[in-house]
């Protein structure tokens, strides 16, 4: 083939591009001006606007401008211009700052076309601001006696609400945050016990000294003290004892009211396994010192199956089946069932959980279970049985004490020339104490989630090996902006142990992984030894964990929703390293690694950069990452003696449903 021909497909290709490109840009001058295109709203921006940015003044209008795919891919047809929207807009804005104490604010607008391109407006709020209404004077005025407005005022919810409420002195009047300022007073008075406490707010305006007088007006009612509570079930079906709902709840006769114990209540029999639904309410009655309560729930059914199935790059393929009974001998206990399985793990588990232990934030979960693990590095059969206190602080805060004795069996992945026996026999006994603790994250896309753990082997020496394992985790989420979150992540631990030279390889800490260092395949991070087939020749690399770990985890989480509802991409840059002894832990040290095959005590941390993308299905989010090695060891290469045996080197493929972390 001449090299005339082949280049003319190319050629032809990118001669027809630019023609296209310029049809689309110069439309017009070849005969555009036959076809008239509907007028669209190109781009809305604000002048004057000082007090309230951009982004908020365009949340209260309903003229949109397309985003900048939506502009280069064409589909910009969903933007029409409507001038009598547009003057509503500036309508909207003018009363939006006026109920912002701006009185005197007035909004014009104007549209301009595009020269080039006619059919494309701009669209143009100008805001003219003026002086705001400030609050010169606030005074509280109670209606009760004296010593009901002492009390009020010496809790500490009034004072929280004395120092939080929006109209200070000084501070710019806003009516609309009347509701607000009624309600935070009301629920201070709530709290310190009167159930029917009402705040009424006056003003006297100066119009011309732009000043405003507050007078907040607080009338308590009379201090109110839980009576009767009605237990109600849903269409009269209750399957246990009114008394086990009521302890559930903590109400008791004689207590002083607090809407806050009522919410509890409320969020301790949602949390109960018996009920689906729960409300806890105040019927209609006289204002006086006592009050009743209806508590009304709707059950579960008492026996359900459920199942859940799930894939991803390390497992392949996983499920679930789970039989429940929720209410043993109509006592409010849960029995189940319990079997998982998947290409690394299989496990079948009896649970017998009592909700309530000594009140109702205690619970205790006991039972027998089965186990077979795969790993990279060991196969491990389990029997064991557990036991579990679980304690909720409060929302934030949830710890546990756990007893487990297990027998086990443990197989080395690959054998070595020098280690002849490759199985190993030994028990455990341990306490574990662990606690969770999160701030903020439940209620939006960011806070902080803590989560320690120590581990205490071998307490009565029923155990092989004798150890203490402590590990820490420590999250941060942080919202940059409605679509974008910085999520960060350190994880790291450490194991003690005495009166043995070495440790099972299920005790010691492995990293690299979907849901670790994703540069990393599967516990793949750390050191390695190398490992032979029955005829000598090399047959890959082995990791062997160790006794100290350390990774941590950044990565920016974009939405895509502007693309397709549920659409996610991410970047990110993990690290870490496992070592071999306690006394080798060296978080800081990040020097290249050069040549290491078998491992090295004083191994320095190791990178992996990489993104993805991310769909939020009806069962989680559905994930895929590729990572790429910084730093990869020659044993991470899968080079042995400056020969390379394969794999995908630096690159690795991660592929999984739910959040990496």
């Amino acid at each position: 083939m001449s090299n005339k021909n082949k280049y003319k497909k190319p050629f032809v290709w990118v001669c027809t591009l630019v023609c296209l490109l310029i049809w689309d840009s110069h439309a017009e001058v070849f005969g555009q001006e036959t076809t008239e295109r509907t007028d669209i709203v190109w781009k809305v921006h604000f002048e004057g606007n000082e007090t309230y940015s951009n982004l908020i003044l365009r949340d209260i209008i309903a003229t949109r401008q397309p985003n900048l795919a939506q502009k280069i891919i064409g589909r910009t047809g969903s933007y029409p211009l409507r001038e009598t929207e547009v003057r509503r807009d500036a309508i909207r804005i003018e009363r939006y700052y006026q109920r912002r104490g701006f009185v005197d604010a007035s909004v014009s607008h104007s549209i301009e076309q595009q020269q080039n391109k006619p059919w494309r407006n701009n669209v143009l709020f100008t805001v003219r601001e003026g002086s705001p209404l400030r609050i010169s004077q606030v005074e509280l005025q109670f209606d009760s006696s004296e010593e009901s407005e002492r009390f009020i005022r010496e809790s500490r919810e009034f004072e929280r609400a004395l120092q939080r409420h929006d109209y200070q002195s000084g501070n710019r009047y806003q009516m609309v945050r009347s509701p607000d300022v009624e309600g935070m007073f009301i629920r201070a008075m709530e709290e310190t016990g009167y159930a029917y406490a009402n705040v009424k707010i006056e003003t006297t305006v100066d119009s011309t000294m732009k000043q405003v007088d507050v007078n907040i007006l607080l009338s308590p009612g009379p201090r109110t003290y839980f009576e009767n509570v009605e237990i109600e079930g849903v269409n009269g079906e209750l399957s246990v004892d009114e008394s086990l709902v009521l302890r559930e709840t903590n109400l008791n006769r004689g207590d002083v009211y607090s809407r806050r114990k009522m919410q509890e209540a409320q969020r301790e029999l949602f949390n109960h396994h018996l009920f689906r639904f729960a409300t806890v309410s105040i019927p209609e009655q006289s204002q006086d010192s006592t009050l009743d309560l209806t508590v009304r729930v709707r059950e579960y059914p008492l026996r359900s199956v459920e199942a859940s199935f799930g894939i991803g790059r390390e497992e392949l393929l996983r499920g679930q089946l789970t039989w429940l009974h929720r209410n043993v001998y109509n006592s409010g206990h849960r029995f189940s069932v319990s079997g998982r399985a998947s290409f690394i793990e299989q496990r079948l588990g009896f649970d017998y959980l009592i909700p309530y232990v000594f009140n109702n934030k205690s619970t205790f979960v006991s039972g027998p279970y089965l186990q077979h693990r795969v790993e990279p590095a060991y196969e491990l059969f389990k029997a064991g049985f557990s036991n579990s206190l679980i304690y909720q602080f409060n929302r934030n805060l949830t710890s546990s004490v756990s007893y487990e004795i297990t027998v086990n069996e443990e197989i080395s992945g690959r054998s070595q020339e020098s280690l002849p026996d490759t199985m190993l026999s030994y028990n455990t006994g341990s306490f574990t104490v662990s606690a969770y603790y999160n701030q903020g994250l439940t209620r939006s896309d960011e806070g902080w989630v803590v989560q320690p753990s120590l581990e205490i082997s071998s307490v009565f020496g029923e155990g092989t090996f004798e150890f203490q394992k402590g590990s820490l985790d420590i999250r941060r989420y942080t919202r940059l902006s409605n679509s974008l979150t910085l999520a960060n992540r350190i994880q790291t631990g450490a194991i003690f142990y005495v009166a043995q030279d070495s440790l099972p390889s299920n005790i010691r800490y492995f990293s690299g992984g979907t849901n670790s260092v994703r540069g990393f395949n599967r516990q793949s991070l750390g050191p390695k030894r190398s490992s032979f087939d029955e005829e000598g020749e090399f047959d890959g690399f082995v990791p062997i964990g160790g006794r100290a770990m350390f990774i941590f985890n950044v990565e920016l989480r974009q939405r895509l929703d502007f693309l397709f509802n549920g659409l996610g991409m991410a970047v990110f840059f993990d690290g870490g390293q496992v070592w071999r002894g306690i006394e080798d832990y060296n978080p800081l040290r990040v020097d290249h690694l050069e040549g290491e095959i078998n491992g090295n005590s004083t191994r320095a941390l190791q990178f992996g950069v990489g993104g993805g993308i991310s769909y939020d299905s009806p069962i989680g989010p559905v994930r895929f990452d590729l990572g790429y090695k910084l730093n990869p060891t020659q044993a991470d290469l899968n080079r042995y003696r400056g020969e390379s045996y394969g794999g995908m080197g630096r690159w690795a493929i991660h592929f999984s449903i739910g959040q990496a972390f």
